[in-house]
């Protein structure tokens, strides 16, 4: 028994319609990759720039309680750079582990 044209014309028209929305998410799939790409690019500047401005605010405060201007600034700014650090590397390390 063979198939009313019909139903071989909607058979065509799935498929086409099917075929269209994969390359669609195909598109999607790119994009999203470079939109996370780009947001964490983002994060991690973000991330280092507030460390390292949150260090040399406590430092500036501190030097102008005790009197040490310049060295509190210099050491909290340092301080403030390796949390910065710490913090992208935490960061990727929970990232690679949900990707596992």
């Amino acid at each position: 028994m063979q198939e009313p044209e019909d139903i071989k014309n909607i058979n065509r028209r799935i498929r086409d319609f099917k075929a269209k929305n994969l390359d669609a998410v195909r598109v999607s799939e790119t994009s999203k990759s470079a939109y996370t790409h780009t947001a964490t690019g983002f994060q991690i500047s973000i991330e280092l720039l507030s460390g390292v401005l949150i260090g040399a605010g406590i430092g500036y405060l501190a030097d102008g309680l005790f009197s040490t201007r310049p060295w509190l600034v210099a050491i909290f700014t340092i301080f403030g750079g390796v949390a910065g650090v710490l913090n992208i590397y935490k960061t990727f390390r929970v990232e690679n582990k949900t990707e596992e």
